[in-house]
């Protein structure tokens, strides 16, 4: 049984690469739910601009999270982003965390997504 914590915005420029399999994680300062646990992902760009509570575009499967220190990012994370490179990552980071130091631990989380037409409807607690 998978678990139904929490739920995770992205912006519009993520949601097909998520959907398509190019972004499989997404770096977060503050997360609370556990491997296995099956999250709802919307776009926060309509939550926050167009002040709707809108439904998901689909779900992420947590894989794996791990903490990392800002500085330990590197190309293969990047990759995991949809980046080409590790600078590329860190200045999206820069710009959506004001304070952010090398030093920074952060959450690494991994995902597999399951979109909307192939659920299952397994039970959620």
């Amino acid at each position: 049984m998978i678990t139904m914590i929490n739920d995770l915005g992205f912006n519009e420029e993520y949601i097909n690469p998520i959907k398509e399999g190019i972004k499989t994680s997404t770096i977060r300062r503050h997360f609370n739910a556990k491997i296995g646990y099956k999250i709802q992902a919307y776009n926060v760009d309509k939550v926050i601009f167009e002040n709707l509570r809108c439904k998901p575009f689909g779900y992420l499967k947590i894989t794996c999270i791990e903490y990392i220190r800002f500085d330990e990012i590197n190309k293969e994370i990047a990759r995991t982003e949809g980046y080409l490179h590790e600078d590329l990552l860190k200045e999206v980071l820069y710009e959506i965390y004001d304070e952010i130091k090398p030093s920074t631990l952060l959450y690494y989380i991994q995902f597999e997504f399951i979109s909307l037409e192939d659920e299952d409807n397994e039970p959620i607690e």
